[in-house]
């Protein structure tokens, strides 16, 4: 992040954000820390504009102050822990995600939701080696409403978020078993969180069909939703067995978590 060049004056709205963010961003990288004459440098912002802000965060504890020192304090660093946890692939789900792959030889992948868009978006993905198969890469995007790791996502949403998503979607009939009205849409993911897995069968691709499961943080949360996809005839043949091994491969995943 570039270091911010203010003019001084008072701050507020987008300004004080700003220099609030490339503060923080700042003293990432200064293990130890540095003095309000410094911080004033590097930033080009007068003391006097500066030491206001200062304190503030430092009473949110975002900085710790010793021996006239800034650091970045124990809330900066969870606010980090927060975003690590629910953007970056433990190395765990990635684990379950290849060992899934290798044991069903299926496409295997997991998914998180990007809201402003409205689709599912796969960050990591391993490929069935089979010569039919569903291609599966991280970057792939789905629609929330017509995925089954979309409508995993849904169901583990909170009530507003999935309100808000139901009526600003363009719920368009992708194949003959794309489910369009919201009232079935709400009662599909009631059923998804009872039973604790997604299925959808030819919904966004005809020939195609796919599983989904939560994974579960420790604090309740949901992280990922890794997502096995395979030829809509092989998924029937053998459900049963793809199925249990992808719920064993999210119960491993959230206890890992």
């Amino acid at each position: 992040m570039q270091q911010a060049n203010l003019a001084a004056g008072q701050t507020r709205g987008p300004k004080a954000i700003t220099r609030v963010l490339d503060l923080l961003a700042l003293l990432a990288g200064k293990q130890d820390g540095m003095s309000l004459a410094e911080l004033s440098a590097a930033m080009t912002v007068p003391k006097s504009t500066f030491i206001d802000t200062l304190r503030g965060l430092t009473d949110m504890h975002y900085l710790s102050c010793q021996e006239g020192r800034y650091r970045l304090g124990p809330s900066a660093y969870h606010f980090a822990s927060r975003i690590v946890r629910h953007w970056s692939a433990p190395e765990i789900i990635r684990a379950q995600v290849k060992q899934l792959a290798a044991e069903t030889r299926e496409s295997v992948g997991f998914a998180i939701a990007d809201w402003d868009i409205g689709q599912a978006i796969y960050i990591e993905a391993s490929n069935s080696p089979q010569p039919v198969r569903y291609a599966m890469q991280a970057g792939l995007r789905a629609p929330l409403y017509a995925s089954a790791a979309g409508r995993l996502l849904l169901a583990y949403a909170g009530p507003e978020q999935v309100e808000d998503y139901l009526a600003r979607a363009h719920l368009r009939q992708l194949t003959g078993n794309t489910r369009t009205d919201p009232g079935a849409i709400r009662a599909a993911l009631v059923e998804i969180r009872e039973q604790g897995y997604c299925a959808s069968f030819g919904e966004m691709l005809s020939d195609t069909a796919a599983l989904a499961v939560p994974v579960i943080g420790a604090a309740g949360e949901l992280l990922r939703a890794p997502t096995l996809a395979a030829p809509l005839g092989r998924m029937e043949q053998n459900f049963e067995r793809l199925l249990n091994a992808t719920l064993d491969a999210g119960r491993h995943a959230s206890a890992g978590s």
